[in-house]
């Protein structure tokens, strides 16, 4: 049952509203709260569940887009499109440290909204509220990675575009962290999405996405992120897990951290990097101002010992 009673512009007449590995599940799924459990950037949070489920107690998750007013009259038919064909892709993904995507549903707001697992914790909220080793944080790491390298490595490659810690999720039962929203940041690259977005993220983005010198999307007022800004933002996020808080933490205003970033600073190296010359020699590659320098998910793996050298040297030609 909808939490809105009016009707709604979505799901566009003509245009597909279900793909194949992303189906519409708005007759099967039931609102368990009158209100959203939470709100993000670009989206509204519901908790749900399917009626067709034999599992009453699973819990999901009904990630609502939100955008602001817009005068495009093409604005709803393309994002549909946009959307589907995203989630299609997104829906045969499968890994053990990516978020699953179960499909699409109409009518919990103005937007359509995307269907997950539900989690009670980010990385970020489980730090602040439970005690983690160091050693469970590096598993962490090393997991991200793995996601990371998956995504990478799909043809066409898939970009996650917005790496940071609360896009990452906690299971509470096997404590493994999974990679959400993959891809969302291109799902909302237009203009109609930009009032909604926050200048605290840029504590994670690659130097290229806050020069407006560099290519952009089409039809997007932001430059195209890509495998390479991915590599960039998992080693601020690496830095934000291994410290606890935010990359550039002693800065205050998040606008004066682009300048830092621009200019080549990055933030310091926790204690338990700095005493690991391998851990720290990955994360100083992965944030290297030129992109075409910085590691690739293959060799982080590699260096991270997740993979062998015979699979990443296979890997580097194609091989594997």
């Amino acid at each position: 049952m909808s939490a809105y009673a009016t009707p709604h512009p979505f799901p566009v007449d003509g245009i597909p509203r279900e793909g194949k590995n992303f189906p519409d599940l708005t007759a099967v799924l039931q609102q368990l709260d009158p209100h959203t459990c939470a709100i993000g950037e670009h989206s509204d949070l519901f908790r749900a569940k399917r009626s067709d489920n034999e599992k009453p107690q699973h819990v999901l998750a009904v990630k609502v887009l939100r955008a602001g007013s817009n005068g495009n009259a093409t604005f709803n038919a393309n994002f549909q499109k946009k959307l589907v064909l995203l989630g299609d892709t997104l829906g045969r993904l499968k890994h053990d440290n990516i978020a699953r995507l179960y499909g699409v549903t109409y009518g919990f707001g103005r937007l359509p909204g995307v269907v997950m697992d539900f989690y009670d914790n980010s990385v970020v909220s489980y730090m602040a509220k439970f005690p983690v080793e160091n050693d469970d944080k590096l598993k962490w790491v090393k997991q991200i990675a793995s996601a990371l390298k998956y995504l990478h490595r799909q043809s066409p490659p898939i970009v996650h575009g917005d790496i940071r810690g609360a896009n990452i999720f906690i299971d509470s039962t096997s404590k493994k962290c999974l990679l959400a929203d993959t891809s969302m940041a291109l799902a909302t690259d237009t203009p109609e999405f930009t009032s909604m977005k926050s200048p605290a993220t840029c504590r994670w983005a690659a130097p290229e996405l806050m020069d407006f010198r560099q290519p952009h999307v089409e039809g997007s007022p932001d430059p195209a992120p890509s495998t390479q800004t991915d590599v960039f933002s998992f080693a601020m996020t690496a830095i934000e897990i291994f410290s606890g808080s935010p990359p550039f933490k002693q800065k205050k205003n998040d606008s004066s951290v682009i300048f830092l970033i621009l200019n080549g600073e990055r933030p310091e190296l926790p204690e338990f990097v700095q005493a690991r010359p391998y851990l720290s020699k990955v994360i100083e590659g992965c944030w290297r101002k030129e992109p075409k320098s910085r590691m690739t998910m293959s060799s982080v793996c590699w260096k991270l010992g997740l993979t062998s050298y015979l699979s990443y040297a296979l890997e580097r030609v194609g091989l594997f």
